[in-house]
């Protein structure tokens, strides 16, 4: 696409300034080598300060999140997987010329040419607002015009992630009527879906191969730069994998370096959440050391480390299915893990699907995990606060999968944490209130059981786990054994020991009783 353009020469600029406020952007391209089209983008600098000691940025509102940030989620629940994304989206969307000024920049195509002033008429990479502008253009044109679709309407409402468009059907058939549908819609706003992509390719038959991923795999990284472990969907196999960066051993590590690290460790789903938790244990660990940023580490740091940084490859062998039901199941269940220990504290959730005959599928959704904080909590405490991560993660799970009237159990092994839950938050004192009463709040109608702790998936995201480990645990990837049997066979009817009544944190009731010497006449007998 062309971008509208106006230029002048630098002799004009003074009156191309006059009763205006101008801004001119610094710019500069940033290389992606893993994309499949856009190879070499210019980023346009819009946080350089000006003379004043202000940005453009600084004076300019991001706008609020409009998008769901758990759309990768809702994309596992599609039997016909399609994914897509928007051509050049921002230069697609027009700001007001009023605005115009405010995005310039000096050009020259020759060395011979003078100079020359642009500027730019479309939402531009590198600006505090833009993401916002661009989106909201998207929700807007299925305001305007989705009604007069009965698939596109809603999709490109819900299924948007920036420029990416993660959707789906349950059938072949309803997967082509959504791509016809939401193609159409986008052309409306003079958007141009390409790289479609799906687990089925007969869902997309009636597209031209130019408009097709030439990849089988699909990155889902959350930003440009480059990330040591990703999330890829393989569309042959239509599995969820861990793409691993190989980085190079150092025989010198540093706080630094190791922070630099984790931080590339990317799983939004939380498929490797173990490992992730493992990382982040350490990173505090470290964190507590008395060590410089380039000082060199501890030994005993430094060996458990290298044991992690050498395993971290084998992640490349761990996949998992896309789609997390069944197409025979006819109930879709949800379970929830929660554990803590002392170092930190996480819940998982899965997804039980049953078909007629009674044959259960268990798949990992989602998982959450958080470091203990580094202010001592006891070890009740941080399952209560394990319980409402997993009653958090619930909500969001089955609100961003449409799902919020289907069943959930939770599952916890502590006894205290379940007696918190089930009696009335003003018995416990205010930590265990509070929390008690949010998680009643969110998780009103499902019931609470007790799980042994060598059954809770859970405890592996609160203690971490090695590669090496993490690959071959079955109980991660489906949950306990029992899950896929019968309900009457669960351990849901056990009846475990009372907590001890030290430990309840149960809130006491003080009685204050003052005497006097003084006779009240109120009481005087007549």
């Amino acid at each position: 696409m062309i971008i509208e353009l106006t230029s002048c020469t630098p002799e004009d600029w003074d009156t191309l300034d006059e009763g205006r406020t101008t801004y001119y952007l610094p710019h500069h391209p940033v290389f992606k080598e893993s994309s499949s089209t856009t190879k070499v983008r210019v980023v346009f600098d819009g946080s350089a300060k000006t003379t004043t000691s202000h940005s453009l940025n600084d004076t300019l509102l991001t706008g609020p999140v409009i998008q769901d940030d758990l759309l990768d989620i809702r994309f596992r629940k599609h039997a016909v997987a399609l994914v897509a994304d928007v051509a050049k989206m921002y230069r697609q969307v027009r700001i007001h010329p009023e605005d115009a000024s405010l995005q310039r920049i000096l050009w020259h195509f020759d060395q011979a040419e003078p100079i020359k002033v642009y500027e730019l008429q479309t939402v531009t990479y590198g600006l505090a607002p833009s993401s916002f502008l661009a989106t909201r253009v998207l929700k807007q044109l299925a305001i305007d015009a989705g009604d007069k679709y009965e698939y596109a309407g809603p999709a490109v409402k819900k299924d948007f992630y920036m420029d990416d468009f993660l959707s789906g059907a349950e059938s072949i058939s309803k997967a082509k009527r959504l791509q016809s549908e939401v193609q159409s819609l986008m052309a409306e706003g003079g958007f141009d879906l390409r790289k479609w992509s799906s687990n089925q390719p007969e869902a997309l038959a009636d597209l031209p191969s130019t408009a097709l991923e030439e990849q089988s795999t699909l990155h889902f990284d959350a930003e440009t730069k480059v990330k040591t472990l990703g999330v890829v969907w393989e569309t042959g196999t239509d599995q969820l994998c861990v793409e691993i960066r190989a980085t190079e051993y150092d025989d010198q590590w540093t706080k630094r370096k190791i922070f630099s690290e984790i931080a590339q460790l990317y799983d939004p789903l939380g498929i490797v959440s173990p490992v992730i938790a493992w990382a982040k244990i350490r990173m505090q660990h470290l964190w507590s050391v008395n060590v410089d940023w380039d000082d060199p580490i501890p030994r005993e740091i430094e060996s458990k480390w290298n044991d992690f940084h050498s395993q971290l490859p084998l992640l490349k062998q761990y996949k998992v299915p896309r789609y997390i039901f069944s197409s025979q199941a006819t109930t879709d269940q949800f379970h929830v893990f929660c554990d803590a220990s002392e170092v930190g504290y996480g819940a998982c959730i899965y997804a039980r699907s049953a078909s007629k005959e009674g044959k259960a599928q268990i798949q990992l959704i989602a998982a959450k995990s958080r470091v203990a904080p580094i202010k001592r909590l006891s070890l009740p405490r941080l399952e209560l606060c394990a319980a409402l991560l997993g009653a958090k993660l619930y909500t969001r799970v089955s609100a961003a999968l449409g799902m919020e009237g289907n069943p959930c159990w939770f599952w916890s092994d502590s006894m205290v944490t379940l007696h918190w839950i089930a009696a009335p938050p003003n018995t416990w004192q205010t930590f265990v209130g509070n929390r008690s009463s949010e998680i009643q709040l969110l998780t009103h109608g499902h019931p609470w059981y007790h799980v042994n702790g060598t059954d809770n998936p859970a405890d592996h995201v609160s203690r971490g786990m090695l590669p090496a480990v993490f690959i071959v645990n079955v109980l991660w990837r489906s949950g306990p054994g029992w899950l896929a049997d019968e309900v009457d066979k669960w351990p849901k009817h056990a009846n475990p020991l009372l907590p001890n009544e030290d430990i309840l944190e149960r809130k006491k009731t003080v009685l204050v009783v003052q005497s006097t010497s003084q006779e009240n006449p109120l009481f005087d007998v007549i």
